[in-house]
């Protein structure tokens, strides 16, 4: 044994122990469920990197986890004989937080005063949720395939020591020093009572596959428990029933295991807020029980974990943890498990890119998922606004890459609405459509608010009209991929000409632009940098101007993160319109006829620069603005009238 070596905590981890060890959470109990699921995990991977290395399993040996407790030390430990850990990983897994959503993890525990145990979960740390309970942690292992093990110490304080060691089994033994009991609080366990820890086990592991044992020496009062062998040679007795809970029928399933089996998979504390089980057989057999979360993942638009999150096992096997072929990257704040019968068990990744059973499984899920939202759409509004408020974002990106589910993603969309308070689908807009309305009409703006502000939406009120607002960063591309919904067009409003006026209406409109012509080229020339034309408006009743994009140029979104990545963005001249029965019209022209071309110039900028803020963009020269307002309420004799 080499003498040990101290090293630092990555800053992250020190500032996740000190909120961790400082803090009250409402259920501590939380770290062995941790534990459990780690031991569970190494145990899978074993199994399954033993499909190439047989050499690392005996023969007969059992793959199991088993705790022992001494309750007179307060000394806990959890055992695995799993895959274990080499020194190196010992160091990378236990001594930093590879996780891009750590610092908002820290940032929202601060924010919960330590009263979330819900977080730890969502940002993989569960690990050092030990240290709520336990003033010293002890972690012995040895890799599968490896001679030498590795012993890992640390009491939170910063640091901690790593050493080989030598005669070690494989897998992984985690020993807790259990803080002293708070004889203050008569609500607090005794996590080391081995009755708390079984009942702990019940509750949170019942359904872990492998066999969970503690030694039958600690309930010699109980003889109802069975005895069997355990790991070391130890009488145990059997703490969960080992039973996966997607192998069991559904009607034998209650609602508390599912969602127990949820937080399971997911480390959290929420329940789903669907499940879908189901089993297929014939010429392709599997079974698949997937979640639809009630609560948006930290990492959802992490770039890094943008595929499935569900898990693929081959008759019962564990194959991988993220199987991005199972399910669209659309769907992927889906949760689950999918069991196959036809896989082979040596699946690789590069096999499961043309397999057509996996093809098969990828197609129905995706079917299922939909139809089970739809669903809920239909039968639980409030449910499915929820939903959508956390993951509509990312159910959107299915309209744009996937044409086979466009139009069947389209309609689990919803959409702030301009005439009703609550978000609706584009059936219920449609179904509410007076006859003569040929579209479906939409608005994007920079957020909600200044969308229903708009001047664009003003001849569409006066008719009574419904626009749908549509104010996400994604919308621009959803808006290029969806032209159409159930044989309607979709017109965007800041976008091109307007397509709802009357024939009278649109005469008027070319005999009065004849008119104007000069006027208009004077103020084009005018505000050459920031407008490519300019013409008379069908949207506006009330408001004297507004900027719309042509029909093909880039939108605001688009441009913008163009110029973030360091692209260069192409041009986005704006076409500004001006309403036809404002009396600033007949003001321009006057201006314009009486050769008074520096004060059209300068009404020209005023018209651009309240086409700006009414839609929520910024001005060009705010100064300018203010002189030119200043000066305009000096010309008209003080303050405006209210």
């Amino acid at each position: 044994m080499t003498r040990p070596e101290t090293h630092t905590f990555q800053a992250e981890v020190k500032e996740l122990l000190g909120l961790m060890i400082h803090s009250l959470y409402s259920h501590q109990e939380i770290f062995l469920r941790e534990l459990v699921s780690n031991a569970s995990d190494a145990l899978d991977k074993l199994r399954f990197e033993g499909l190439t290395h047989p050499n690392w399993i005996s023969d007969g040996e059992e793959l199991a986890i088993q705790l022992e407790v001494d309750r007179e030390r307060r000394r806990l430990s959890i055992s695995d004989s799993g895959i274990g850990m080499s020194r190196a990983e010992v160091v990378e897994n236990l001594g930093t937080i590879a996780r891009s959503g750590t610092r908002k993890f820290l940032e929202s525990l601060r924010q919960a005063g330590g009263q979330a145990p819900d977080l730890i979960g969502q940002f993989g740390v569960g690990f050092y949720a030990s240290f709520m309970v336990a003033s010293q942690i002890v972690v012995e292992t040895r890799r599968a395939g490896e001679p030498g093990g590795t012993r890992w110490s640390s009491k939170g304080d910063g640091e901690f020591s790593v050493e080989d060691c030598d005669a070690l089994p494989r897998g992984t033994r985690i020993t807790l020093e259990l803080k002293p009991l708070d004889g203050d609080d008569s609500q607090a366990q005794d996590f080391a009572d081995p009755e708390v820890l079984r009942g702990l086990i019940a509750k949170y592991s019942d359904f872990v596959e492998w066999p969970i044992r503690m030694p039958a020496a600690h309930f010699q009062q109980d003889g109802r428990l069975k005895r069997e062998p355990g790991l070391g040679g130890l009488e145990c007795v059997l703490l969960n029933s080992r039973k996966p809970l997607w192998a069991r029928p559904k009607d034998e399933i209650q609602a508390s295991e599912y969602a127990q089996f949820f937080r399971h998979l997911t480390h959290g504390w929420s329940d789903p807020l669907e499940t879908v089980h189901f089993r297929v057989e014939g010429t392709s057999e599997y079974t698949a029980l997937l979640y639809v979360p009630s609560e948006r993942p930290q990492e959802l638009f992490d770039p890094a974990r943008d595929k499935a999150h569900v898990a693929l096992y081959v008759r019962r096997v564990f194959v991988m943890a993220d199987c991005e072929k199972l399910l669209p990257s659309w769907l992927r704040f889906i949760r689950g498990v999918v069991d196959s019968q036809d896989l082979p068990l040596n699946v690789s990744r590069e096999i499961l890119q043309h397999n057509r059973a996996l093809e098969q499984i990828h197609k129905r899920c995706t079917k299922k998922v939909l139809e089970a939202l739809a669903a809920m759409r239909d039968g639980r509004r409030a449910d499915y606004e929820r939903f959508w408020s956390a993951f509509g974002t990312v159910l959107k990106e299915g309209v744009v890459v996937d044409r086979e589910h466009s139009q069947s993603v389209a309609a689990l969309a919803l959409f702030p609405s301009s005439k009703r308070e609550r978000p609706v689908s584009l059936d219920e807009y449609l179904a509410a459509c007076p006859k003569e309305q040929s579209a479906i009409y939409v608005l994007t703006g920079p957020d909600l608010d200044a969308a229903r502000r708009s001047p664009a939406l003003e001849a569409l009120a006066d008719r009574g009209w419904e626009v749908l607002f549509l104010v996400e960063p994604i919308d621009e591309w959803l808006l290029d991929a969806l032209r159409e919904y159930q044989g309607k067009r979709i017109v965007q409003l800041g976008r091109g000409e307007a397509d709802f006026v009357g024939e009278a209406e649109r005469f008027e409109l070319e005999r009065r632009e004849r008119e104007y012509r000069a006027v208009f080229e004077r103020i084009e020339s005018d505000l050459a940098p920031h407008v490519s034309k300019v013409r008379f408006s069908g949207r506006l009743k009330h408001s004297p101007s507004l900027l719309v994009d042509d029909e093909h140029s880039i939108g605001a979104h688009m441009q913008r993160m163009l110029r973030q990545s360091g692209d260069q963005a192409p041009e986005r001249k704006r076409v500004l319109e001006l309403n036809l029965d404002h009396p600033l019209a007949s003001k321009l022209k006057e201006l314009h006829e009486a050769g008074r071309s520096a004060e059209l110039k300068d009404c020209g900028e005023l018209l651009f620069g309240i086409a700006l803020l009414a839609e929520g963009s910024s001005l060009p020269n705010p100064t300018r603005f203010s002189q030119l307002v200043s000066q305009l309420m000096l010309v008209s004799g003080g303050a405006p009238s209210v």
